[in-house]
């Protein structure tokens, strides 16, 4: 096991201790107020979220060459999000570098997951809002393609795919936000395969890259191959949610009845090799839920690589005591993978493209009375590809569709 993660649960349980006389009850309710996903089967619901505010913060900028990162500090800034319909909401991600000129730009199409409550480090209590995000991001003047963390594809020409999460914490103490942020673009193996991908090509066979923040002297993130692969095995609990397309309905979330996380081995993707450092791992996933529906992770046929569910190390943050910020000590993968799915409202099978985050650890989570399953161990999914029939190419390089289908599980 590494020192980070030595030191880092060594300083988590000291203060774990600290704050069990300081945490509210489990059923404690979240400040600002649930999200109004919970409710029965196939049933109507509008999604309750509160006005969202920009977040900037600086950030990694890692590239991985043979799953060995290289990182810089850059600048992220998120717009306030607008909202569309059902969770859904558009917002405008810039990218700049140290200096804050302005190096990447898109829009950002953003996918409400579920809430939940913290306890930070200060005996605060947090209330976490949880997207799913997806973004063709576009070169401005400022790019510097000559940097390991420029995407080589963007000499095409054509625009970068990146996928992974945006968390807005609310401080029920301070009244203040603060967020996180991920963002991964794969190497070609996933993201321009000739036969799958929306921009084919050789561009960076061995190279992936990530951007991820706060990254900050009071809570640096750290990208390493972390020392074991994400194994919880069956799930606590979670749900599954169906979006229609604008103007659907939008519907409760579905309880999940029975899940399983399994394991199959880890290896390099980038390139596939078993002597670099292994910073993927193949993860078979199923689901059922109490309204019907079901997912299942696939096993695509060689020379494509989604093995079930891939799931990519990205690092760690890696503060500790009073006065770290969001997200806390907490461990993060990117995931990706093809699912078969069926809806149980309307008995329809769907074959999906999914993109996620893996989160482990950060501060305590309360389990609240509308969730409480809830762990400080999650697994967050949304589709980018979702069809019923006519199931043809391309399924990957660009955003594709609006989200069909949304898992979170918590382990």
């Amino acid at each position: 096991m590494s020192i980070i993660r030595m030191n880092r649960l060594s300083a988590l349980a000291t203060i774990l201790t600290l704050l069990s006389l300081l945490a509210p009850p489990a059923d404690a309710q979240l400040c600002v107020g649930p999200d109004g996903l919970t409710g029965p089967c196939c049933t109507s619901t509008t999604v309750t979220i509160p006005t969202l505010p920009s977040l900037s913060f600086p950030a990694a900028s890692v590239c991985w060459t043979g799953c060995t990162p290289a990182t810089i500090t850059q600048n992220v800034r998120v717009d306030p999000p607008v909202s569309t319909w059902c969770g859904n909401y558009e917002s405008r991600v810039t990218i700049s570098d140290a200096s804050f000129v302005p190096l990447l730009t898109g829009k950002l199409e953003m996918d409400y997951s579920h809430t939940w409550e913290e306890i930070n480090f200060d005996g605060q209590s947090l209330q976490v809002w949880r997207f799913l995000v997806k973004v063709d991001l576009f070169p401005l003047s400022g790019f510097d393609p000559t940097l390991c963390q420029s995407p080589t594809c963007f000499a095409a020409g054509a625009s970068a795919f990146y996928y992974g999460h945006v968390d807005y914490a609310f401080n029920c103490v301070t009244n203040s936000f603060q967020g996180a942020l991920s963002l991964f673009h794969p190497c070609d193996n996933f993201i321009h395969k000739p036969g799958t991908s929306a921009i084919p090509g050789v561009f960076h066979p061995a190279v992936s890259y990530a951007i991820v923040g706060p990254h900050t002297p009071a809570n640096p993130f750290v990208a390493t191959t972390l020392p074991a692969p994400f194994l919880p095995g069956v799930a606590v609990g979670g749900a599954v949610r169906d979006i229609g397309p604008p103007g659907a309905v939008c519907f409760f979330e579905e309880p999940i009845a029975n899940s399983s996380l399994g394991y199959f081995g880890s290896a390099c993707a980038c390139p596939l090799s078993t002597t670099l450092p292994p910073q993927y791992s193949a993860q078979p996933l199923s689901i059922t839920t109490l309204c019907g529906s079901a997912s299942s992770s696939i096993w695509t046929p060689l020379p494509l690589l989604w093995i079930m569910l891939i799931t990519a190390d990205l690092g760690t943050w890696t503060g500790a005591g009073p006065g770290t910020p969001y997200p806390g000590p907490e461990i993060l993968r990117a995931g990706e993978g093809f699912f078969f799915h069926s809806e149980g409202c309307f008995g329809i099978p769907y074959v999906d493209m999914d993109y996620g985050v893996l989160t482990e650890f950060g501060f305590p989570v309360l389990p609240n009375v509308d969730r409480p399953w809830l762990t400080d161990r999650k697994l967050s999914l949304a589709s980018n590809y979702s069809k019923a029939t006519g199931i043809t190419p391309p399924y990957v390089g660009t955003v594709l569709k609006k989200t069909a289908h949304m898992i979170n599980l918590n382990f």
